[in-house]
């Protein structure tokens, strides 16, 4: 049993409008995603990481020399992982 199609030019423009769409959609979804994990992944000064923390730099130094938050020292320069930080509030606040 063969069977034949045919589609009308009004429904392959219909067909290629909706495909584009989705397309689209779709890449503001990939887009979106890899902003969020570049944002995250980012590396905070002491300033930003106390500022992001909302708490004083004392604090957030008091925090550091307790181990109490994950830091990364680079020379003589300590930098926050944005996720990080992120992850240990979440762990924290569970606890």
């Amino acid at each position: 049993m063969k069977m034949e199609f045919t589609l009308t030019q009004e429904f392959k423009e219909e067909i290629i409008t909706l495909l584009r769409q989705t397309i689209q959609e779709e890449l503001k979804t990939i887009s979106s995603r890899q902003n969020q994990k570049q944002t995250d992944s980012k590396m905070l000064s002491r300033e930003e990481a106390s500022q992001f923390l909302g708490c004083s730099l004392t604090s957030l130094w008091h925090y550091q020399k307790n181990n109490l938050i994950p830091y990364h020292q680079v020379g003589r320069r300590i930098l926050f992982s944005k996720s990080d930080l992120v992850n240990h509030l979440k762990v924290e606040a569970i606890k």
